[in-house]
């Protein structure tokens, strides 16, 4: 959810704006329950997938055409959430292993990971020495290490959990077409999660995404599009889903919750446009301006997110950025 310290009501105004727009895409009265077999965990639904080992690219293609995506685990009380869940599911399961969405994005370095739904969350919750190889790339739970986590071959069968919102509109729809004109990115390569965040950084309350272009979007510009079927958003956007040329991916930072603490962490998740972020350390949130030293080395600095949130969106409603 974008936190912007402008006041309450401006806040409840966006976020009521956001829900109902989204909300136009399905007619179900709210839910406080996951729909069997997932559980249910605050506002997430976990799917646990106990019979059927699978490789990590077919076991992410089955939690996505279950509407969700191999699991982020954003925090220790999910963590517990999930190795509870497991040791109630009988001894048989509690020395497996269990794929999660935690995978090495960058094939050169061993300790460049990130989320596949796009969440920048910095839980992590690894055994000694792992990550440890670059030719493992995909994360695991081991239940017999406790359930810390390993690097493991991404082709060797595993079981494996899945993660979707409460919410049956949740955070990502795919819709048909392309937006009207907005404030767009370019950047060949762009993953799902630095867009989400450059959009975020801009004051906007929606992303969509096709491969190499990311769009920064306000509720108003996707109530005359029509929501498409899940699965034609077949896209790849750094090995995270995305629109194609046909079909875009909305995603809803409302349900984005997670902050990086800086410029840097930003860098660690693959980062490199200059933009601005918003960032936070311990209960305070402000807005820092990345990437744009002249060197091309990163440059931090701090903005006040009262004023930017306040006048807002500074950039003309047709800007295209190109990197």
């Amino acid at each position: 959810m974008i936190r912007a310290h402008a006041g309450q009501t401006k806040k409840r105004i966006l976020l009521l704006t956001v829900i109902f727009s989204i909300g136009n895409i399905t007619d179900c009265k709210e839910k406080t329950k996951c729909e069997k077999p997932w559980r249910t965990f605050r506002n997430v639904c976990f799917y646990f997938s106990d019979t059927n080992n699978q490789k990590y690219e077919e076991a992410q293609a089955f939690c996505y055409k279950k509407g969700g995506f191999l699991a982020s685990i954003r925090s220790s009380q999910e963590h517990g959430f999930i190795i509870k869940t497991i040791q109630g599911m009988g001894s048989s399961y509690q020395r497996v292993r269990w794929f999660i969405g935690l995978y090495q994005y960058d094939p050169n370095d061993n300790k460049a990971y990130r989320w596949l739904d796009g969440s920048v969350s910095a839980f992590r919750n690894w055994m000694t020495s792992q990550p440890n190889s670059i030719y493992e790339r995909c994360a695991m739970l081991d239940g017999s290490n406790g359930f810390k986590w390993r690097d493991d071959v991404c082709t060797n069968r595993a079981l494996f959990i899945c993660r979707k919102d409460l919410d049956d509109n949740g955070s990502m729809n795919c819709f048909k077409g392309k937006p009207p004109p907005a404030h767009v990115l370019k950047k060949k390569g762009m993953s799902v999660t630095e867009c989400l965040e450059h959009c975020r950084g801009l004051g906007f309350p929606l992303a969509g995404l096709i491969p190499g272009q990311c769009f920064c979007l306000g509720p108003e510009s996707i109530s005359n599009m029509k929501a498409a079927a899940r699965l034609q958003c077949d896209g790849n956007c750094g090995n995270q889903h995305c629109g194609n040329k046909d079909f875009i991916t909305i995603y809803n930072l409302t349900y984005y919750k997670d902050t990086a603490e800086s410029c840097e962490d930003l860098s660690l998740l693959g980062f490199s446009s200059p933009s601005t972020y918003v960032t936070k350390v311990g209960d305070e949130e402000k807005l820092m301006n990345c990437f744009s030293g002249d060197d091309g080395l990163m440059k931090q600095v701090p903005f006040n997110l009262n004023d930017h949130f306040a006048s807002g969106i500074q950039c003309n409603s047709h800007d295209v950025i190109v990197f």
